[in-house]
């Protein structure tokens, strides 16, 4: 069988389907294996209780249990908990959203799939555009799911030596620059697999740099804030309408549910 272009890529091996493999297998396999990498959440018994008590009342009530499995969902996801989902960010940290502003992938990974094909690549005039990672080093997982070569662009960091083998590093503004090739700024906070955390500073910056030149600004909170706060410092939540907020809920022990 001969594949298309993108079914060679898509077929072919890939770091993040090895990981997710690996993940899959180990546990399986190996029950009291001490899982400590691949960002697989702990277990944590309280959450575990609280979904277990949901699941027994929804399938205690056939209309509940009938809208879970027996009915097509809306393409952007099930309405109540968009709802819900909105409800809570507005609550906490008074955005102005709605469930319009709430989208449901199968985890974070479809997410930037569509995400960065969606913005970067080939335009209709035939210019290519990239996503710029205005940090480097990034998550290695966003190299896998670009449908066309030359999907990234980045920016070299400053680095700063702290001394006894730590340093830290940062958005160099001096050497960002953004011309129309650019599709969208994209950063992780924090940053896979460093742990690196933009500050509230660089946050406001970049944010203030892509309104400038009219394209989104993509945060990866797959670990991050608000939720699932695996994240040691003061850094602040942030989201506005030219920011898109990725979210995940596997760290919360969800990730058979593929929530993202």
């Amino acid at each position: 069988m001969k594949l298309s272009a993108f079914g060679d890529k898509f077929a072919g091996n890939s770091g993040i389907v090895d990981l997710m493999d690996d993940m899959s297998t180990a546990l399986s396999e190996n029950p009291d294996m001490l899982f400590l990498g691949g960002g697989n959440p702990g277990r944590i018994p309280a959450m575990e209780q609280a979904f277990q008590q949901r699941m027994a009342a929804i399938s205690a009530d056939p209309q509940q249990l009938f809208r879970l499995l027996g009915i097509y969902q809306p393409t952007k996801g099930e309405n109540s908990f968009r709802a819900q989902v909105a409800a809570l960010l507005k609550r906490e940290f008074k955005w102005n959203l709605s469930a319009n502003n709430i989208a449901i992938s199968h985890g974070s990974q479809s997410a930037f799939f569509m995400l960065f094909n969606m913005l970067g690549g080939p335009d209709k005039d035939g210019n290519n555009r990239t996503i710029h990672l205005p940090m480097a080093p990034e998550y290695i997982g966003y190299s896998d799911v670009g449908m066309n070569e030359n999907l990234f662009s980045a920016t070299r960091p400053d680095i700063e030596n702290l001394g006894d083998h730590l340093f830290k590093y940062r958005v160099d503004f001096s050497r960002l620059k953004i011309d129309d090739s650019i599709a969208a700024l994209c950063v992780s906070r924090p940053t896979n697999p460093t742990g690196n955390v933009l500050t509230d500073n660089e946050i406001v910056q970049l944010d203030g740099i892509a309104r400038e030149h009219d394209i989104p600004f993509i945060i990866d909170g797959a670990y991050g804030l608000p939720f699932p706060g695996i994240i040691f410092n003061e850094a602040k939540p942030h989201w506005n309408d030219n920011t898109i907020l990725v979210l995940s809920l596997s760290k919360l022990g969800l990730p058979g549910v593929r929530t993202g």
